[in-house]
This record gives structure tokens, sequence and C-alpha cells, in this order.
């Protein structure tokens, strides 16, 4: 079956999607039960634009691996390009269940549920990222936007300070 992921990915890297995919498919009917197999073809249907195709096979990979935070986290990214903030959201939880020191999903889910209205739990969610992973100036940026959109001009402010301490060069918090 490795050998058949192998091929697979060879395939897929010489731009022969169609063959990429079957090598994998046989990969996952010769061993149904290995995550990584499932993980791997719903990364080439999501590459291929196959949204549901990834969604369902990124399903089967959380099926056998359900504490694997980076399959939970694709799941909500699948579901975000179809539009499904419910879905998103409760993907990008499990995520962060699963790895509470995963800070991009803490950024996606303060991304989803500011887009869901969740304001409060979205500025939760991006000082959790920031907890986790103080180097990344994207996500105090993300939560001074929201503050500014608020009118809590002084949190904005400080926000836009630590996005600039991360990065000084950083053109969308100079501009705000």
């Amino acid at each position: 079956p490795s050998g058949q992921m192998q091929l697979g990915q060879f395939r897929f890297a010489r731009q022969e999607p169609a063959a990429a995919i079957q090598h994998l498919k046989t990969a996952i009917r010769w061993d149904p039960n290995s995550p990584p197999f499932h993980h791997d073809l719903a990364m080439m249907h999501s590459l291929m634009g196959n949204t549901a195709q990834a969604i369902a096979k990124l399903r089967d990979a959380i099926r056998l691996a359900p504490q694997e935070a980076d399959y939970h986290y694709k799941l909500g990214l699948a579901y975000s390009e179809q539009g499904d903030m419910p879905q998103t959201i409760a993907a990008l939880e499990a995520a962060v269940k699963a790895d509470p020191r995963f800070a991009r999903a803490w950024y996606n889910l303060g991304l989803a549920r500011n887009q869901a209205q969740q304001i409060e739990p979205a500025l939760q969610a991006f000082a959790q990222g920031e907890a986790a992973d103080p180097t990344d100036p994207g996500i105090p940026y993300a939560r001074a936007t929201i503050l500014a959109q608020l009118g809590r001009k002084a949190e904005a402010i400080a926000a836009l300070q630590k996005t600039l301490q991360i990065r000084p060069n950083h053109p969308e918090a100079q501009q705000l």
C-alpha cells in the first residue's frame, strides 16, 4: 500500500491527477485502515477543487485517527471553502481540542467565528492563538481589525502595537 501511495504522489507531481488518484484508491483498497492514505487522497481532491470528495476522505481519516488535530483542521478549511460556517467552526473546535497549541487552527477558528457573527468567541480564539504562537503577527492583526470595526480603539491600537513588535514592517498594520 505504501508503494501505491508513493506512486500516487509521484504521478500527482507529474501533473497526472487521474493516475495519482487511482494509485491512492488502490492503497486504500489494500489497507483501508491507514489514515494517511485517506488524508493524502483528500489533499489531492482538494488541490483539484473537488471539495466534497476531500471532505469525505478527511472524515474517513478522522474516523480512523480521531485525535489527529491536522485532519480536523483541514476538514475545517474544506468546509470553509464550501461556506458552511457551522461545520467549519465544529471542525476547527475539534482541532484545537485535540491540540490546544495549534495556533493556526485557533486563528482560523477566530476568522470563522467572526464570519458567523460570534465576535467575543472570535476574539477569544485569537487570544488562544496568540498564546500558542506569540511570533505570528497575523493573529494580533486579525484581532486588531475586529476591535477597530467594533470601535474599541484602545484595544485595537494595543493589538496593532503587538503586531508591529513582532513584524515592524507589517504593511497592513502600519496602514490601519
